[in-house]
């Protein structure tokens, strides 16, 4: 069931929503814009506990580079979505192939154990695929956004990935394999300087999200460029076209916030981070602007921006804060405890090694 709105706050609800879908009418007369926002807000009139997952699904992830992969574990372990993998949690030690772990699993497992119905395993099959057709995809997309200079000082430090050592030949242009972390020759390759890096990872949410005819992947150093007319228009989509719109910065809040909206109950791996850039580096954990010399990315802080509206929005509408998020968070103290350890077994059914979770013993749902 849903939380319980007092009456206040759905008048404080309707009395900002209202206004807001007057003002959108005015200036641009989108009634499809129009009808999303209602849509988004039905439950304000009824109760709607599985309904947005209902209306949501296929689930369309959109994986911004370095905002956590650890995301996947939410999304497979909804209701039905990837029935096989019950307890089960991916990640690179259960899924294998290094740093590359995440592509792998997108191409040779997830159209075998996902439901197309419940999930759209991307195609072609790469973790950091951009929106393909906006307008089908339309309120099915969720997906996690970063603070665009702590996202890029993320891949800059990302040694296993050594993205800053990325060079135009590793790349083809028709889209090929885009995960290269696992290789001994990339690792091994000098990483530019941090000015250059931040400038070619700049603007990157903003290129995924408008980016329908790609002409290459989005790690190429090569990528078309963005401007803030696409940032804006990049804006709006997360607005308008995201079901679920999370934080990295807020990653605990952010999965009770996914599991308010969509049901289900939290599991302690969708709070294990499982690429972090460095030994004992977590999400909560901030880099040093002061590296970038006072330059900053004012493309993708567009986007940033626009996604924090929407995060903090929900956070009011869902009642979702850390006093009734407890329950949810109860799982996560497992792990935090250290009570918790992890194994990894071969599942025939599922063609590959998986991992669960297991206390004293016994399997924790």
């Amino acid at each position: 069931m849903l939380p319980f709105l007092s009456s206040h706050a759905i008048a404080r609800f309707l009395s900002l929503l209202y206004p807001a879908i007057s003002l959108a009418w005015r200036r641009n007369g989108d009634e499809e814009a129009i009808q999303m926002q209602l849509l988004q807000h039905k439950f304000v009139l009824e109760d709607v506990a599985g309904w947005s997952l209902e209306e949501a699904q296929p689930l369309d992830w959109i994986h911004f580079p370095k905002t956590g992969s650890s995301f996947v574990n939410a999304i497979v372990h909804l209701n039905g979505a990837c029935p096989s993998l019950a307890n089960f949690a991916l990640n690179e030690d259960t899924v294998g192939s290094g740093t590359c772990w995440l592509s792998y699993w997108l191409e040779h497992k997830c159209p075998y154990v996902c439901n197309a119905d419940k999930y759209t395993c991307p195609q072609p099959f790469h973790a950091h695929l951009p929106v393909t057709n906006y307008s089908a995809q339309r309120g099915h997309l969720v997906g996690m956004f970063r603070d665009p200079n702590q996202r890029i000082l993320s891949g800059y430090h990302d040694d296993d990935n050594n993205f800053a050592g990325y060079t135009e030949e590793l790349f083809t242009r028709d889209l090929g394999v885009e995960c290269r972390g696992q290789s001994e020759v990339v690792k091994s390759l000098p990483k530019r300087p941090l000015s250059e890096f931040a400038e070619m990872w700049k603007g990157g949410m903003t290129y995924q999200l408008v980016t329908e005819h790609p002409t290459t992947v989005t790690l190429d150093p090569r990528r078309l460029q963005v401007t803030r007319r696409d940032a804006t228009e990049a804006a709006r989509r997360v607005r308008d076209g995201f079901a679920f719109v999370g934080l990295t910065e807020e990653w605990d809040l952010s999965i009770c916030l996914f599991h308010k909206m969509f049901g289900g109950a939290c599991n302690a791996f969708e709070f294990v981070d499982t690429r972090p850039s460095f030994d004992g580096k977590s999400a909560e954990q901030d880099y040093d602007d002061s590296e970038l010399q006072g330059w900053y990315d004012d493309i993708d802080d567009v986007v940033y921006a626009a996604a924090a509206e929407v995060f903090h929005q929900n956070l009011f509408l869902f009642n979702v804060s850390q006093e009734t998020c407890q329950e949810c968070y109860s799982k996560r103290s497992l792990r935090l405890k250290g009570s918790l350890a992890q194994t990894a077994f071969y599942d025939e059914s599922c063609g590959y090694w998986a991992g669960m979770f297991v206390e004293a013993g016994v399997l924790v749902d």
